[in-house]
């Protein structure tokens, strides 16, 4: 009754309508108590105050007036009570809904059986837009549903994305140390990822001639278009930064290539840092050891 009064707080009207709308037992409690207030209200049973709430609640709703009009009109027809009338011809049931005569009666019958039709349209369509919410209802709860594995799935593949050293397979690869050699040019191919730890890092071995160091970077991906590559110490970073390097070959066994040269390499254990241009974002390390 203080629902449909309108004296709830909105916190209670909330959680009224959430059972309302879910519940078939709490929806036909709902109805039963409209028709009793409406049926009091007609009957003028309803106190001043309640009254007073039901007509501003009526105001706001074009159903509740139509269902007023409805009840005050089959009020209207009800006898109110029944007498015997002394030296009356008594009449037929029927004629106590109907007097004035057969026109009167027929023209009655036809305004009733409006009314019915009428009303019958409007119940079709309150049970037609009830069926409507419940199912934008049930829409609703699956597309949240939806977004919520989307989501989790969008956090497991960002997850992914980022390989730990536990997660990230190493290129087999199986160190060795190369022979000497006694050119002016030493080739060194790195892999991504591989530590002394995990996998063993290459071991180059630089003869006194050897002046320049042609180095091969085998990358994951090439995800961008430009690398930044910085040589590292492990007692000194960015020895030396090659910028601007171009990935080339099938992106998913492309490599970079460059130069530099063998007299800032003493013997050691080095890495390269591998940048991602044009964001500048941290990509890969190679790992290898210097001996002389």
């Amino acid at each position: 009754m203080r629902y449909l009064l309108g004296t709830l707080s909105e916190e209670e009207r909330a959680r009224l309508e959430e059972r309302y709308f879910s519940d078939d037992k709490e929806f036909e409690e709902i109805e039963i108590a409209e028709e009793e207030l409406i049926d009091r209200y007609v009957r003028g049973e309803l106190a001043v105050t309640d009254r007073k709430e039901f007509e501003q609640t009526i105001a706001r709703s074009p159903r509740l007036m139509e269902r007023i009009e409805f009840a005050k009109l089959f009020a209207a027809r009800l006898p109110t009570e029944e007498a015997p009338v002394v030296g009356v011809v008594k009449r037929h049931w029927w004629e106590r809904f109907f007097p004035g005569g057969r026109g009167s009666q027929m023209a009655l019958a036809f305004s009733t059986a409006l009314v019915l039709v009428a009303f019958a349209v409007v119940l079709v369509g309150w049970w037609q837009l009830r069926q409507q919410s419940r199912q934008l209802a049930a829409q609703q709860a699956a597309l949240e549903q939806r977004q919520r594995e989307l989501d989790k799935q969008a956090a497991e593949l960002a997850q992914r994305a980022q390989p730990t050293p536990t997660e990230t397979p190493v290129p087999p690869q199986v160190p060795q140390e190369p022979a000497p050699q006694t050119g002016t040019e030493l080739a060194l191919t790195l892999f991504p990822g591989a530590t002394r730890s995990v996998g063993g890092s290459p071991d180059i071995r630089l003869a006194s001639g050897t002046s320049v160091v042609q180095v091969r970077l085998n990358l994951r991906n090439a995800d961008y278009s430009s690398y930044r590559v910085t040589l590292n110490s492990v007692d000194r970073k960015d020895i030396s930064s090659t910028s601007g390097l171009k990935p080339r070959g099938p992106k998913n066994r492309a490599a970079l290539t460059f130069r530099i040269p063998a007299q800032r390499l003493p013997p050691g254990d080095y890495y390269f840092s591998l940048f991602g241009g044009p964001a500048n974002e941290s990509v890969d390390d190679y790992h290898f050891r210097v001996i002389r």
